[in-house]
């Protein structure tokens, strides 16, 4: 009998609530070791709660119910339990002295029991080699302290011994005081010392410090500067110390290893055996990342029991043709079809593992379709017949099953098939369990070629009197039993019985709602990614502190490379959080889980509903139009005012999957900030659009990295402990050391890949095989080429045609609509592409009903493997082209599709017909798909030799319009399309067109409208009187019809104040201006995007006004962030209007001499307007036209000169020639070039200007004088330095803005900068002196007579003179003295002084590098630099 004694816990049952994997492993012991009992449940007996601070400090739920259940029950901490057990007595257990081959270590029995539990590095030697054990060090808390020393740490772990030689040491420091705990734990103190901040190892040692155990990581910080990373020595050193001690394991192993059977060979009655029976994982261990299954009520689980080899050709036709029709039933139905696919089975190969078995008993078990088919064969058995190489694994697989299901003893000699079929035959089977057995025609062996004929016989005798038994049994159970001849006939056999089952479970009509529908797509998608996870506690803990986070408002967004597994840890860690706080509000969205999924409306209602559900309170009343203007104000009150504040959590997976449509990728609909009662988890793959809105919100990122090696190999034996599988160390480690393994994705799909080979050579190919890729793509072809070995024997096109046709579709096909005709139109029935449709599924993603592949990887390898070749590519698209082409009407289906494939077909001709059709042009011209409709004319331009203006114009007068569109709108719906394209002549035609046939049907609103546009074309092309005339007009036109507080007065206003800065009349501007802004914070709010292009324009007008004021920079770049922040609220952040801005708020910073920030603004806005306008619109020379300045300042010349290039080949092209806009892009070029020192190629540019401009307007207009006087400053020689006189300086007018943008999208070209004249003086810089030195200027020259007085009785506004303007100036003494700008180092000092030490808050700015040579730049070239500057 062994004796105990009673220790200080005796008698009390503990219970850890929540408590870290290592935590609980320590106190698990420390409660054994002082006489308590650890309770894995809740139950009434239990006295203590042992719970973390937090979680008692928060009276969390589950704590409240524990607490309900057992009133009695005492929640504490973990220092209560470590109180009690100081300084007390262990429990030691004696028992009488055994006899030991093996001198064991003098370690207590506790400690030696933690050692096998936990299965520690050290192990027991043989007695010739007397060593203490070694400790092993697990977990010091805390984990972090103050590099000064003098502290107390908990050090937990195992076989630490009591005695002199019991050494803690913290890096090269060894601890003081140290308090034995037992051997698992001991508290001790770091004296004072001054360490180097860093990571540091912490080791053990029981012998005085001669072997050290496993290290961990703590960490010293600087306790003046805070904590400190660790040096890569420092980690090295810590690794090297853990290496270190695993070798000497591994060495003790084998010398143990070594002695046992030198021992056992002493017995020779006993047979060493060759492996251990595998014993199951500790439960405690396996319960950590566990996720619970839902089963679906609405399921059909099939399993199919047979015996292997014989039965191949029926199992695969099921697998291929059944499986599919069932799955097509179900799915009308409204039911998941789940069909346990163990290919493998038990089939006895030496990679096989004993858990096999029980892996196809809880399969049959959980199934509620069970059909069996027999032979002539019994199948692997425990027997002495023939070959009985595979007993003991199937004995030890036996043993291992009968663990869960006792009456597997009674049948130890029966085969793996009878075993599966009893789960049916036996009394415990479920009622509603549907069983169908078929039996195969005994003679169907003699069809079989005579060399595989011994496949299909009996084994032996005694296997045949064991099938005989069980088939007589199966025909006395009552369950159906049908005789086939043939494997063919298993097809219509097996799918008639499923189908009758199905039918009468559930029959036609009970599919459910569509939100039933919809939430069940959600549930299978969240099962499927916890069905096989590999759990990082990294990642895990960033969702943990992210959820406890009371101070956030912005989500945390998930980025990953598709594959990387972020799907599955949202999915894992979701599951794990409901188990642990039930208490909260979890919802979770999985994009592209089903149609509806992908459309950001239907992804908020549902969120709100289900909030709802959880909370129970009353839905908002919303639909898809008006669901993302509420939905944030909802939830914000909703977080503030739900009962107990429970905490909500949403998580949107796979927001790059949002359906584009709408604008929704750029997240306009996704509220901008959240209470911090709400968690946001958003997962992506790197898509830029998406990543940047979300970093523009300041959401917190977590980016998941790769699997390391460990991880890889950890990955490989879950995966195929699944199937019962295993592969040796050296395949285990040739996969893992692989680094295209790194990747989930790629790991998974190779796994899949030898998952169905058994044999032990094959699986060592198809592994070479598969490394030979180096990617997923190419790995994803090994996958196209076996499927069309296996699915494609007859090479008929069954997966070239699926996978092509796929692919060659702009954004898919629908399935059942447009999939299969296209498929059967070439000869392929759906019986045929079905099978490996079923066994592919998951590699594609069904978007708003069209079916399309899941990512970038699969697709690449199809057109590698199928499309690569451009006359097979052209093949398909003219396909394609002709099935769109036959759908009647004009629908959004056919023009998504029928363009693009003209366009990949090369069929310029019927592209230019179809985009000619007034209807198609009316549904095109919209703000969704317009810049297609842009980009595709463009293409009938370059290759159908087709003039767009002439195309249309045409059209005008020939076409016979349908009832519902109306000549005149559709001619002016032409116009604007030019106006947008930048053709302008075009739509100056166009819209005068359509302005005769509004004015022809009396409609003076709509006439208006064109006039507007009109002013706009006139306002580009220089024609400012023609265009202020009209524009004043138009005030009162829209005063009079719609009153004096209208928005299109407010817009008329917007466009004439634009057009008095480009005419440097800032007076009137100013009025305009304000008068409208006014009108539109009062009618349409502080929010609107008119208010935004006001708010530009006013930016604009203070710009203009930079030499007036210090402060008129500061205001222009308030105006223009303010219209940034309203643009990029409304439409998101790769909008046209978004990068008009940018454009002008990049300039704004070169005034200020912010280039870094003027550079990120100006790359931004070209990105944008390459995307959605065309490399070659006239937008994007503007942007160039202002890298040229930016670049040519920080003397980057050659980039300077390479975009100045690309910019006059775009004007030129847009414009012509001899435009007005060519001469401005080449003044500055040509200025460019000169300070290059390329003299010759700049003055060619400057008398091309000149050139251009006398043609244009004379040799006596400003613009030709402008250009005649830079090009004279430029070649004339360099004058000697003469002493300043005074001279007397007037106004000089800076460079006028571009107008803003157009209402409808469309951007006119900026406007040339203005001369380094005005009004016949010339600027000159002050005489020298000091401060007070210079007397004041005079007033600027007064503005022709009478405008602002007409200006003034036009708005019935009162309007500031000039006079009264200069007087306030003088009188605030903010009026500075405007100097030459030749000079850029004063200009710099300013500038610098105007901003002061104030910080930029934009998410742009950053502060630029000082330029030493800047200064000897602009004084070396003066004129150049002048020029430039403007």
């Amino acid at each position: 009998m062994v004796e105990e004694e009673r220790g200080v816990l005796h008698g009390q049952v503990f219970f850890l609530h929540d408590i870290g994997v290592v935590a609980k492993k320590a106190l698990h012991r420390a409660v054994v070791d002082y006489g308590g009992t650890v309770s894995p449940m809740p139950t009434k007996q239990v006295t203590h709660v042992i719970a973390t601070q937090d979680e008692i400090k928060g009276n969390s739920f589950k704590l409240q119910s524990i607490v309900a259940k057992n009133p009695h029950v005492k929640i504490v901490t973990e220092q209560f339990l470590m109180d009690r057990v100081r300084n007390a007595k262990k429990v030691v257990k004696k028992a009488p002295a055994q006899p030991q081959a093996v001198q064991q270590p003098q370690v207590e029995p506790a400690a030696l029991a933690a050692q096998q539990l936990t299965q520690p590095l050290t192990v027991a030697v043989p007695a010739d080699t007397q060593v203490a054990p070694v400790p092993t060090v697990t977990l010091v808390l805390p984990t972090s302290g103050p590099n000064t020393g003098d502290f107390r740490v908990a050090v937990f772990g195992l076989n630490f011994v009591q005695g002199p030689g019991l050494t803690i040491r913290f890096g090269t420091v060894a601890s003081t005081d140290n308090e034995f705990h037992g051997d698992t734990s001991i508290i001790c103190t770091i004296p004072p010392c001054k360490l180097a901040p860093g990571l540091v190892a912490v080791q053990a040692s029981n012998d005085g410090g001669k072997h050290f155990g496993f290290p961990v990581e703590f960490n010293f910080y600087d306790e003046t500067g805070g904590h400190f990373t660790h040096t890569v020595e420092q980690k090295v050193a810590v690794l090297r110390g853990q290496l270190q001690n695993v070798r000497r394991a591994i060495v003790n192993i084998q010398q143990t290893e070594l002695s046992l059977q030198t021992q056992l060979a002493q017995f020779p009655s006993l047979k060493p055996e060759e492996e251990e029976i595998e014993k199951e994982q500790e439960p405690e261990e396996r319960e950590e990342h566990v996720v619970h299954h839902d089963e679906f009520e609405r399921e059909i689980r099939v399993f199919i029991s047979s015996t292997l080899g014989d039965m191949k050709e029926e199992h695969d036709k099921i697998i291929k043709y059944v499986i599919p029709r069932l799955r097509k039933l179900c799915m009308s139905r409204d039911v998941l079809l789940s069909f346990a696919d163990l290919r493998w089975g038990v089939t006895g190969a030496k990679n096989e593992q004993p858990s096999m078995l029980l892996m196809c008993l809880r399969e049959a078990s959980k199934s509620n379709v069970f059909i069996g088919m027999l032979g002539e064969r019994y199948g692997f058995s425990v027997t002495t017949e023939g070959d009985n190489s595979h007993n003991d694994l199937l004995s030890r697989s036996m043993e291992n099953a009968a663990r869960e299901f006792p009456w597997v003893k009674d049948y130890k000699d029966r085969s793996v098939t009878e075993l599966e079929m009893r789960t049916v035959l036996s009394e415990e089977a479920s009622e509603d369990k549907h069983a169908h057995f078929f039996t195969r025609d005994p003679y169907y062996t003699e069809d079989v070629k005579k060399e595989e004929r011994h496949l299909f016989a009996s084994e032996g005798p005694i296997a045949a009197q064991k099938l005989s038994a069980l088939k007589a049994e199966i025909a006395k159970s009552g369950y159906p039993v049908k005789e086939y001849l043939r494997p063919a006939q298993i097809v219509d056999l097996t799918y008639n019985s499923i189908e009758n089952y199905i039918n009468d479970k559930y029959p036609k009509g009970s599919a459910l709602s569509e939100s039933e529908r919809e939430e069940l797509r959600h549930k299978l998608s969240a099962r499927n990614l916890t069905k096989l996870y590999l759990p990082n506690e990294n990642n895990f803990l960033e969702l943990d502190k992210f959820v406890n986070d009371n101070a956030k408002e912005a989500p945390l967004v998930v980025v990953g490379e598709p594959g990387s597994g972020k799907s599955a840890l949202v999915a894992n860690w979701i599951a794990l959080h409901k188990e642990h706080h039930p208490e909260d509000v979890v919802v979770s969205h999985y994009i592209g889980c089903s149609p509806a999924s992908t459309n950001y409306a239907s992804l908020l209602l549902r969120i709100m509903r289900l909030i709802c559900t959880q909370l129970a309170i009353p839905e908002l009343e919303a639909n898809n139009s008006t669901i993302s203007a509420l939905f944030p104000g909802w939830l914000n009150n909703v977080a503030m005012s739900n009962e107990n504040h429970r905490r909500m959590i949403i998580c949107i997976d796979g927001m790059d999957k949002i359906d584009e449509r709408d604008n929704a990728m750029e997240l306009v609909w996704f509220p901008n900030t959240f209470h911090n009662n709400v968690s946001v988890v958003v997962t992506t793959a790197p898509v830029q659009r998406i990543v940047h809105a979300l970093k523009k919100r300041n959401s917190h990122i977590l980016e998941l990295a790769l699997l390391a090696e460990a991880e890889r190999k950890s990955f490989v034996r879950m995966y195929l402990n699944q199937r019962a599988k295993k592969l040796s160390d050296a395949q285990e480690f040739k996969i893992a050391s692989a680094a295209q393994t790194a990747n989930p994705r790629f790991m998974q799909t190779l796994l899949d890949e030898i998952v169905v080979v058994s044999e032990q050579d094959a699986i060592d190919k198809r592994i070479g095989e598969c490394l030979e890729a180096k990617n997923t793509s190419k790995l994803y072809e090994l996958l196209l080429r076996r499927l069309e070995r296996d699915y494609d024997p007859d090479r008929k096109g069954i997966v070239r045609l699926f996978m092509s046709f796929l692919r060659c579709a702009r954004r898919g096909l629908n399935l059942e609509t447009e999939l299969i005709v296209l498929l059967e139109q070439n000869n392929i029935t759906a019986e045929e592409w079905s099978p490996m449709f079923v066994v592919v599924e998951d590699l594609f993603e069904s978007l708003g009903g069209i079916l399309s592949f899941a990512n970038n990887d699969f697709s690449d390898a199809v057109t590698s493997v199928f499309t690569w070749e451009k006359g097979v590519r052209n093949t398909l698209h003219e396909k394609l082209a002709t099935f769109f082409s036959k759908i009647e009407g004009v629908t959004d289906r056919k023009l998504e599709e029928l363009p693009y494939q003209f366009e990949q077909a090369n069929e310029w001709g019927k592209l230019r017909d179809l985009l000619a059709d007034p209807s198609v042009f009316d549904k095109l011209f919209c703000p969704t798909t317009k810049f297609d409709l842009f980009h595709w004319l463009h293409l009938v331009e370059t290759n159908a030799q087709c003039d767009v203006v002439s195309l249309f114009y045409d059209k005008l007068d020939k076409s016979s319009f349908s009832a519902d569109i109306i000549p005149a709108d559709f001619c002016y719906k032409v116009g604007k399309c030019l106006d947008e394209m930048s053709k302008i002549k075009g739509a100056e035609k166009v819209y005068l067109k359509a302005l005769r046939l509004y004015e022809a049907t009396s409609m003076p609103l709509e006439a208006a409208k064109v006039k507007r546009d009109l002013a706009q074309i006139y306002h580009v092309t220089r024609r400012t009187d023609k265009a202020e005339v009209l524009l004043q007009n138009l005030v009162e036109v829209y005063e009079k019809e719609k009153g004096p507080d209208d928005v299109d007065v407010a817009t008329t206003l917007n466009a004439l104040g634009m057009l008095y800065i480009d005419s440097r009349k800032t007076l009137n501007a100013h009025a305009a201006l304000e008068r409208a802004l006014q009108i539109c914070e009062s009618q349409l709010g502080a929010e609107n995007t008119i208010t935004a292009d006001v708010a530009y324009s006013l930016g604009c007008l203070y710009d203009f006004e930079r030499d007036l004021l210090a402060a008129n920079l500061e205001k222009a770049e308030e105006f223009l962030k303010r219209a940034l922040k309203i643009k990029e609220q409304l439409y998101g952040y790769y909008h046209p209007d978004v990068a008009w801005v940018l454009n002008k708020l990049g300039c704004v910073y070169i005034e200020q001499d912010q280039f870094n920030d003027a550079e990120d603004c100006f790359t931004m806005a070209l990105e944008i307007r390459e995307i959605s306008l065309g490399p070659k619109h006239v937008s994007v020379a503007q942007t160039l036209e202002n890298f040229i300045t930016l670049f040519a300042l920080q003397e980057q010349y050659s980039k300077a000169e390479e975009l100045g290039r690309r910019a006059l080949d775009i004007v030129s092209e847009t414009f012509g020639e001899t435009s007005f806009q060519v001469s401005s892009i080449l003044l500055r070029v040509g200025a460019l070039m000169f300070v290059m020192g390329k003299k010759d190629v700049g003055e060619a540019d400057l008398k091309r200007a000149v050139e251009i401009r006398t043609k244009l307007h004379g040799p006596d207009h400003p613009d030709t004088k402008e250009a005649i006087l830079t090009l004279a400053e430029l070649i004339a020689p360099p004058k000697p330095a003469e002493k300043p006189q005074p001279v007397k300086t007037t106004w000089s007018k800076p460079a006028p803005p571009p107008p803003p943008p157009m209402a409808a999208g469309g951007i006119p070209p900026p406007p040339p900068p203005p001369s380094a004249k005005y009004g016949g003086v010339q600027v000159l810089p002050p005489p020298p002196g000091g401060p007070g030195g210079v007397p004041p200027p005079p007033p600027p020259p007064p503005p022709p007579p009478g405008y602002i007085v007409a200006a003034a009785a036009t708005w019935n506004k009162p309007v500031i003179t000039a006079s009264e303007l200069r007087d306030e100036l003088e009188r605030k003494s903010e009026l500075r003295h405007i100097t030459e700008k030749s000079d850029r180092s004063n200009a710099r000092d300013a500038a610098c002084a105007m901003v002061g030490a104030k910080k930029r808050k934009m998410q742009y700015k950053s502060k630029a590098a000082p330029r030493s040579t800047l200064a000897q730049f602009v004084s070396a070239n003066k004129p150049a630099a002048q020029f430039l500057r403007k």
